[in-house]
């Protein structure tokens, strides 16, 4: 069993907001696969970025405005977002409180993002 703690004291700064690296603790190059959690404060955004894996963020506080490639909505605490490998993802939070979130990162080997 691995436990890892996930307060606050263990984001750094990544991809223009804070984050952390839950697993693989070592670094995103160490598995194929991985779950990490960001912190973006009011008005903080992501840097606009792509990569070769599929990612789903998983939102877990707050509310923000979330561009997908061309597709552009609002995301609310309880939604998840699934962007496939290869598109340039960029979220913004727009509400007073903290935007928190997961984000799940997988290679296309595994699936299909679609499904």
């Amino acid at each position: 069993m691995l436990v890892r703690p996930i307060g606050d004291d263990q984001l750094q700064p990544g991809y223009g907001v804070r984050y952390q690296q839950i697993y693989p603790h070592g670094g995103e190059d160490l598995a194929d696969w991985g779950v990490g959690r960001a912190v973006l404060d009011r008005g903080d955004a992501t840097d606009e970025h792509a990569h070769p894996e599929h990612e789903m963020f998983l939102i877990l506080t707050g509310r923000g405005d979330m561009t997908v490639g061309a597709e552009q909505r609002p995301v609310v605490a309880g939604e998840a977002v699934v962007i496939p490998a290869g598109t340039l993802h960029r979220l913004v939070n727009l509400g007073a409180d903290p935007l928190a979130l997961l984000s799940v990162y997988w290679p296309p080997t595994y699936g299909r993002s679609d499904l």
